[in-house]
């Protein structure tokens, strides 16, 4: 009983004795919550949705760089608040930091496509390079009348020479944000 005694009284010595406090510095954490908000609306459904890419050949994919097969998505926004501007910022899931493409999901040994990505371009086909924080080919648009429609494409590229032939997959993770 005295050995457990004297080893708490050792202990509580040890912690009260080798700790001394001092603030170093302060840091000031600021943000905004607003009231804007919009119902989002992806080709017609709900906020999730699935876009089917069209078949194309890996011959259209032949080289670096080539695109082929885009297709339209709009994101119908109603219902909106305050006024302002809109974009739907896309985070950087399922993203390649080096090309700032979608990579595809499903490997060649499962009977994934292999030396293609998905790119994802405005509603003009300009590219946003979605490894990019600022995102500076993605603009924002006015919401006028408590609605916006945000177009965008998405379309496959090829990243290392001839694309070989398979299954695309992958996800496009986004958030409204609000200027």
């Amino acid at each position: 009983m005295k050995k457990i005694i004297a080893t708490a009284v050792i202990g509580m010595g040890i912690l009260s004795s080798g700790m001394a406090v001092a603030a170093d510095g302060t840091i000031t954490i600021n943000g905004l919550v607003t009231t804007n908000s919009c119902d989002v609306s992806v080709n017609g459904g709900t906020g999730d949705a699935t876009l089917t890419l069209p078949d194309v050949s890996s011959s259209q994919l032949a080289a670096t760089g080539d695109v082929a097969g885009a297709e339209d998505f709009i994101f119908a926004l109603t219902g909106c608040s305050a006024g302002g501007k809109v974009r739907a910022y896309f985070e950087t899931d399922n993203v390649n930091t080096g090309t700032g493409n979608l990579q595809n999901n499903t490997a060649p040994v499962d009977g994934g496509a292999a030396n293609v990505q998905v790119q994802i371009t405005d509603g003009d086909g300009t590219r946003i390079d979605l490894a990019s924080e600022a995102q500076t080919n993605n603009p924002y648009i006015d919401i006028t009348n408590d609605a916006a429609s945000l177009p965008y494409k998405a379309q496959y590229v090829s990243t290392n020479g001839q694309v070989i032939a398979g299954l695309v997959n992958t996800a496009l993770v986004y958030t409204l944000e609000y200027q």
